[in-house]
């Protein structure tokens, strides 16, 4: 490959304390949580809305709470608190979330889930941003890292006014990609080959009575919630079927591992989220590799949803109303931090010294489950990439082992590592100390202040 030489001069256009790329999941709750503690914080995100795969492709929040509906002396526990039930609490206010859901039919794998309405949570969102004053970069991408030996002391980014940088005392790689890891120099290794990318969509018009009515006949159900939703007629809410007991289906999902379906329908008549369409080994840091299974997971979506048209009761007129703005990505660089989980880790329900968030989900259930229905933690470590001085990550990049990572990636879990390492950066700030030399009582301290559940 031929290259070009360039020579750059890039202007600081901005100064914080803390520096969060990625508005996504982990990256959202970060910057909440660095601001409300004082730190003067900026969040650069690439899309023109915040939430990341909470709201363009996660579909249902897992979990809030523990599996206890598999293990009945587990009890139910509220495993997730803090700034992400606040979220869902706000939500449920403005009339844009029912909440926590409990499971009528598929409690083995997750007991309860949370829903949102995705276009308020965009609204709401910028909301509590504006409140606790920081500052949002929207259509902007982290490009580059500004390096003092082996410690971050910025980032470059790209946007519609051209390459800056922001300087900051404390940066929080919520990327999910670890795009700015990578930049920085820390170690990290690729993992795409070991799962798929998936592409969700929606569907209105959808007789859902009539739909439920079918697969309930024909013994496809496979997850379930019914309640009110404001309809007279239409109470579905959670729903789960397997198309595969259909051959029609069966051939044309096998050949690329196509699964489900699994959604859930917030309004009447509508199906706002399918999740089935689905390619394996996605290099999602590849330019040419993500354009192409863009392209080949759209086909993917529109051909099931034509032939859930012509053969599924209660699709006959539904139309497709959403697709998400990118292809769904589960795994690709891993960060090396100074701790990574294992899966005995987590079904064991491990306990750390310097843990900084509990959970109790995995996404594998019921083939894999936590012990008893408990939790386990996760440590201030697993956050903090090996080599790199005033660097943190959070969210999908983190977690090695692949049946490990089916638990710590979810987006609840997500949420709380936000928390957690945007407290630790507003932290590290106000101290004038780097991330590895925080006091991890300190931290633990100011979350449990904040309503976390350790």
């Amino acid at each position: 490959m031929r290259t070009i030489i360039e020579t750059l001069e890039t202007p600081v256009r901005y100064e914080c304390d803390v520096l969060v790329c990625g508005g996504g999941t982990a990256g959202f709750v970060a910057a909440l949580a660095a601001a409300r503690s004082g730190a003067r914080t900026i969040l650069v995100e690439r899309y023109g809305y915040i939430g990341g795969s909470l709201i363009n492709g996660a579909g249902p929040l897992h979990s809030f709470f523990n599996l206890y509906k598999a293990f009945p002396d587990a009890g139910k526990i509220q495993v997730i608190r803090g700034i992400p039930q606040e979220i869902v609490t706000r939500m449920q206010e403005a009339g844009a979330s029912p909440g926590h859901l409990e499971q009528d039919k598929g409690g083995s794998y997750d007991s309860m889930i949370t829903l949102m309405d995705w276009e308020e949570f965009k609204d709401m969102a910028f909301t509590m941003l504006e409140e606790c004053n920081v500052k949002v970069l929207l259509h902007t991408m982290a490009v580059g890292a500004v390096m003092d030996g082996d410690c971050i002391r910025g980032v470059i980014i790209e946007g519609k006014s051209g390459r800056e940088v922001i300087e900051a005392r404390a940066v929080i790689d919520t990327t999910g990609d670890g795009d700015i890891a990578a930049f920085s120099g820390a170690e990290f290794i690729k993992k795409h080959d070991t799962t798929s990318a998936g592409f969700p969509f929606g569907m209105t018009g959808v007789d859902m009575e009539r739909l439920v009515a079918f697969l309930k006949e024909n013994d496809m159900i496979t997850q379930l919630i019914e309640g009110d939703k404001g309809s007279d007629v239409d109470h579905i809410i959670r729903l789960g079927f397997d198309l595969h007991k259909i051959p029609l289906f069966a051939e044309f999902m096998d050949k690329s591992g196509m699964w489900g379906p699994l959604g859930f329908s917030l309004h009447e008549n509508n199906y706002s989220y399918i999740n089935s369409a689905t390619l394996r080994n996605v290099d999602a840091t590849d330019t040419e590799a993500l354009s192409e299974a863009e392209i080949t997971l759209r086909h993917q979506a529109m051909t099931l949803s034509r032939m859930l048209r012509e053969h599924i009761p209660g699709f006959e007129k539904a139309y497709v109303s959403w697709t998400p703005a990118c292809v769904g990505v589960r795994y690709t660089r891993v960060v090396r931090c100074e701790h990574d989980m294992s899966l005995d880790e987590i079904v064991n329900c491990a306990r750390f010294d310097d843990e900084v968030m509990l959970y109790g989900f995995h996404d594998c259930a019921p083939r894999i489950m936590i012990k008893d229905g408990g939790y386990y933690g996760l440590p201030y470590r697993a956050l903090l990439p090996v080599k790199v001085d005033g660097l943190l990550v959070a969210g999908r990049l983190i977690t090695s082992e692949w049946d490990a990572h089916m638990s710590t990636r979810n987006t609840a879990s997500c949420m709380a590592q936000g928390q957690a390492v945007g407290t630790a950066a507003a932290l590290c700030a106000r101290e004038g100390v780097a991330p590895r030399q925080l006091d991890t009582e300190l931290l633990r301290t100011e979350l449990r202040k904040q309503g976390v559940f350790l």
